[in-house]
């Protein structure tokens, strides 16, 4: 599986997943599973397939990296109040499939309520924030424990770009910010892909370490296939109004 080298340490890979390589570490965030269920609350009804999906991409990250852990950075389930029937099976059956093949080690994240309940039964870590060599993997709801360099997850970022005639393609994308050493993680949820974060400078507070400066200095890299490409940063874009080339 070939991805984008940022450094000799970070490989971004294809789907949503990171590999810090010292030590080899697989890295993700925002699952989200049981997502469905707590959508049928709402009245919204999905085939629940994004589980299946997600262990499914997981296994073959894993498979072709070899690395020595997993780490979940936060929103491992959905709902907030407490744990849906679908949540409990869908971790417990997603932790079980992929301890078979790695090491895993989860970081709360603003939905993860009552998932040490879960974790607990597994004998799975639940941290607050995970130190892999020179990175701390935080979720990003919180102040961050350190300056950096950081792995997080929770804002979800996307890009929506839009050509001379206004057709619009939306895509999940990685955020890096060299200067500070910060990279965000798209959601590997299928159920929620993202904020645009060109159309919506709101985007600029979701995380409360990201919102004194806001997310102008990052590039957006995303994947087309197994394609990387990356663009100006989040402030040239917003300037175009999001017309602008890959390079």
């Amino acid at each position: 599986m070939r991805g984008y080298r940022l450094d000799a340490d970070v490989e971004l890979l294809p789907g949503g997943a990171i590999v810090l390589r010292q030590p080899r570490t697989v890295v993700v965030a925002d699952l989200h599973l049981g997502c469905e269920a707590a959508l049928e609350y709402e009245g919204l009804s999905l085939p629940r397939v994004q589980a299946k999906k997600i262990e499914a991409y997981l296994t073959s990250v894993i498979e072709a990296v070899g690395p020595d852990e997993l780490v979940v950075a936060g929103d491992l389930k959905h709902n907030f109040s407490h744990n849906l029937t679908q949540e409990w099976n869908e971790v417990t059956s997603f932790v079980r499939a992929i301890a078979d093949l790695v090491e895993i080690v989860v970081v709360r994240g603003n939905h993860d309520n009552f998932l040490s309940a879960i974790l607990a039964e597994l004998g799975i870590p639940f941290k607050r924030e995970y130190e892999v060599g020179s990175y701390t993997v935080i979720h990003g709801h919180e102040e961050a424990p350190k300056n950096g360099p950081l792995v997080l997850g929770h804002i979800h970022p996307s890009i929506l770009l839009r050509d001379d005639v206004g057709a619009g393609m939306k895509s999940p994308c990685y955020l890096y910010d060299r200067e500070r050493g910060i990279i965000v993680l798209p959601a590997l949820s299928i159920v929620s892909p993202g904020i645009d974060v060109i159309g919506n400078p709101s985007s600029d507070v979701v995380s409360p370490l990201i919102a004194p400066y806001g997310l102008g200095g990052f590039v957006p890299i995303v994947f087309s296939g197994s394609r990387p490409m990356t663009f100006p940063t989040v402030s040239e874009l917003r300037r175009e109004g999001g017309k602008r080339g890959v390079k």
